[in-house]
């Protein structure tokens, strides 16, 4: 079965990129795919180094409980960073420069050392968060030449981030697999987040799209929206 990826972005941090990106994992799994996770840059990681004395994604480990298929971690996540900051900052810091061909070769190679046919790799922050002083997040998922799958909040304000989310996807034609509406703050259902999860479902249609509380069942249909996004991959 030949490999394809997707790629887990957001509207914007703290959106649960991570959870989303650890339900999907196991969605895909359900569905009998081997999976395997990657996140090109990670910022804010843990002081306690690997044997390669550099720091730890919390992301990533936590990601890759639910991936089937693992190796070398530096194949899963290339650019860690302490300082919980843009990914063009926290590198900035550490004296280093984030390389979107660099980003592009270990998804290759993390592709031929793992017997994985579904790749998720998840960004960091919202689609224009830069990398570095010319690219931006944007840049990296047209490299990889592989869709998103757009992580929101039912939320206020969540329909003009969304949209806007959309359009720079549009702009830089980037194809949309599907659309997840992550309660990532347990706020309450009331009518905004009701119309606001409505508005969402009727203007996107038909990309695939999933409600979720965080740490609850996905609407009970997650093996279903895994099903439609891996026919759009």
């Amino acid at each position: 079965m030949a490999t394809k990826g997707v790629f887990i972005t957001g509207s914007g941090t703290a959106v649960g990129k991570t959870y989303v990106s650890a339900l999907l994992l196991k969605g895909f799994s359900e569905l009998g795919h081997k999976t395997t996770y990657m996140k090109p840059v990670e910022t804010g990681c843990e002081d306690a180094p690997l044997s390669d004395k550099t720091p730890v994604g919390v992301d990533t480990l936590y990601a890759l409980k639910f991936a089937s298929c693992k190796t070398d971690f530096n194949l899963h996540s290339p650019y860690r960073f302490s300082p919980a900051c843009s990914p063009h900052l926290a590198a900035r810091i550490d004296g280093s420069e984030i390389k979107v061909e660099n980003i592009v070769l270990t998804y290759g190679n993390l592709n031929k050392n793992t017997a994985a046919n579904i790749v998720l790799v998840e960004g960091a922050g919202g689609l224009l968060v830069p990398v570095n002083d010319k690219e931006y997040i944007t840049d990296v998922i047209k490299a990889l030449g592989i869709p998103v799958i757009l992580v929101v909040t039912p939320g206020l304000g969540t329909l003009n981030h969304t949209f806007l989310s959309l359009r720079v996807l549009e702009q830089y034609k980037i194809p949309v697999a599907g659309i997840v509406i992550n309660n990532a703050q347990n706020i309450k259902r009331n009518f905004i987040y009701e119309d606001n999860v409505n508005t969402i479902r009727l203007r996107t249609s038909p990309i695939p799209c999933l409600n979720t509380d965080y740490n609850a069942q996905a609407d009970n249909k997650l093996t279903e929206f895994c099903d439609e996004v891996i026919a759009r991959l």
